[in-house]
């Protein structure tokens, strides 16, 4: 099955913007109810984002791997992004109790922070690997 260019793009574009969504909730939110203790009870993300964000993220990771190990047959992005997707399920289970960790807190933000970096990183060397093998681009190493 041959995928239009627009759609693979779009699946790591995607998947930058899941995996930067993680993050953003990950350190922005406390740093926002840390300094602003009064709104804490408004601002506070309800306890299913974290599945949300990783059911998001799954299903978009696998479509752009995928897609982009049938242009550039490069096995990197996709170890990455399960690396990413795995730190983000053990975030979840820490976050949930589902482990056993010392402090529930540091290892879901510590673990959310590593993998939706990972993640993303595997996204974009999947988007500028891609790239260059539809465009031709030879005699740069990775």
């Amino acid at each position: 099955m041959c995928i239009p260019a627009a759609r693979p793009r779009l699946a790591d574009l995607m998947g930058i913007g899941l995996s930067l969504t993680c993050l953003v909730h990950c350190l922005a939110l406390p740093l926002l109810i840390l300094f602003a203790p009064a709104l804490s009870r408004w601002v506070a993300a309800p306890e299913w984002m974290h599945t949300a964000i990783l059911l998001l993220a799954l299903p978009a990771a696998v479509a752009a791997m995928l897609a982009g190990w049938r242009r550039h047959t490069r096995v990197v992005p996709a170890a990455a992004a399960a690396a990413g997707l795995g730190l983000l399920a053990a975030a979840l289970a820490a976050h949930e109790g589902w482990i056993a960790v010392a402090d529930r807190e540091i290892a879901d933000r510590l673990l959310t922070s590593v993998g939706a970096l990972t993640l993303a990183l595997a996204h974009l060397l999947n988007w500028r690997w891609g790239h260059r093998a539809m465009t031709g681009a030879k005699g740069q190493t990775d």
